[in-house]
């Protein structure tokens, strides 16, 4: 692992530190403007470093950023056949980190120890914005006499960034840490342990159930690996009850927050219930409309929408038009009302750019950088890419510029590591 930055290369150090200047921006959302001008930059460099020739041949080895390129082409196609062009070219435009970074990041070759300390430097920064988040959460809390400001989107409410994307990246840095921490050397392992323990109850408070559920099952997992294969018998047991004593811990002193739990055992709708939305808050009732049962039915309606254009969708510019008159139709009032999408990024690319789109979306996002990291046996890549693969089940993480700039910078940058390169220099 590299140790300082004069160690880098002068290509190496610009690269970093436009990459730490995008970390800092990406989290506050009334630093857009800074971050799109970094982005930029960050783009325009990566440009610079290697020749055409060298990119071309990547661009050949690495068969899923074809596929990112197709998939974005796809978009364009489908923004210009829309009847609504300029609501189209508004999606287009949160979406382009989708070109942006595979077409510059991804066509990279770096050294694994430069990675790493990008890894590593976006976890660190990560926890900061965690500590301020709860820092100013305590004080609003405590000042107001409003317990609930400590959970879900008003836990964040400082970056001005749904809970739900920031609980995401939250999942990215305990990854990243727990790879140091446990396969890595650091002189700092005790200062990760804290900070992964301060991100868990963090994302505990985020109240994202998708994020946390697949956060416990990948540590209950790992758990199990590492007694089984290690013998850690002590070092997993302890892992364990400290995930369980930890939640337990929460719970009793905050108990509201496990409603966003409780209310999934509701499952059952009625389109045209009038129902309130349920709320952390408050109390939980079978007549309420939850995150569970709403999105089933907004589910059955995006699918009811692709079945009316199956091969090349509503198109970009039209998907939310032809939503709502869906919603019309099956007097969804409450979806109406609050401007609802329909709460799976699946769904929205297999309805608005048919299953042409959606193909390249999973084979150029999903399946050939999994493969690729499989054969290169790049665990993190495969547990980041299959947190993304999860994540999108339940939200539209293309509609946000923190979910598209996520997506769009991580996979082609966890893939860009030249392994024969590496192999060779051993």
């Amino acid at each position: 692992m590299i140790s300082t930055f004069q160690e880098l290369t002068t290509k190496e150090k610009g690269l970093f530190v436009l990459i730490l200047l995008f970390f800092i921006t990406l989290y506050f959302a009334h630093l857009s403007g800074i971050n799109a001008v970094v982005t930029g930059a960050l783009v325009v460099y990566s440009f610079t470093m290697g020749t055409l020739k060298d990119k071309k041949r990547v661009l050949q080895q690495r068969p899923y950023l074809q596929w990112m390129l197709l998939f974005f082409l796809a978009l364009v196609v489908s923004t210009l056949l829309s009847d609504d062009i300029g609501r189209g070219l508004h999606h287009l435009k949160i979406r382009l980190p989708l070109l942006l970074f595979p077409a510059s990041i991804g066509m990279l070759e770096l050294r694994k120890s430069f990675k790493d300390n990008v890894l590593l430097m976006f976890a660190c920064i990560t926890t900061l914005v965690a500590v301020l988040c709860i820092a100013t959460s305590i004080y609003s809390s405590t000042t107001l006499h409003r317990p609930d400001y400590m959970y879900n989107d008003a836990l964040t409410s400082i970056t001005r960034q749904q809970s739900i994307y920031v609980a995401l990246a939250i999942n990215i840095a305990i990854f990243i840490f727990a790879k140091v921490i446990f396969f890595g050397k650091s002189n700092y392992k005790g200062t990760m342990t804290l900070a992964v323990i301060v991100l868990f109850a963090f994302s505990y408070l985020l109240a994202s159930r998708v994020m946390f559920a697949l956060l416990l099952v990948t540590t209950l997992s790992f758990s199990f690996y590492y007694i089984i294969r290690y013998r850690k018998i002590l070092e997993g047991a302890t892992l364990v009850l400290g995930l369980f004593m930890g939640i337990i811990a929460i719970n009793k002193l905050m108990p509201s927050t496990f409603n966003r739990y409780k209310e999934l055992t509701y499952q059952s709708f009625d389109f045209e219930s009038r129902g309130k939305e349920s709320h952390y808050n408050m109390e939980i009732t079978p007549d309420q409309w939850n995150g569970a049962n709403f999105r089933l039915a907004a589910w059955t309606c995006g699918l009811e929408v692709f079945q009316s254009s199956p091969v090349k969708g509503v198109d970009l510019g039209d998907k939310e038009a032809v939503l709502l008159e869906k919603y019309k139709e099956k007097k969804f009032y409450m979806a109406i009302e609050t401007e609802k999408n329909v709460h799976s990024n699946y769904l929205d690319i297999l309805f608005s750019t048919g299953m042409i789109g959606f193909i390249m979306f999973l084979t150029g996002w999903l399946l050939l950088p999994f493969f690729s990291a499989y054969k290169n046996q790049n665990v993190l890549a495969i547990i980041i890419i299959l947190t993304f693969a999860a994540a999108w089940v339940t939200e539209v993480y293309f509609g946000k510029n923190l979910g598209t700039m996520l997506v769009g910078f991580f996979i082609p940058f966890l893939l860009t590591e030249s392994y024969k390169k590496e192999t060779a220099q051993q």
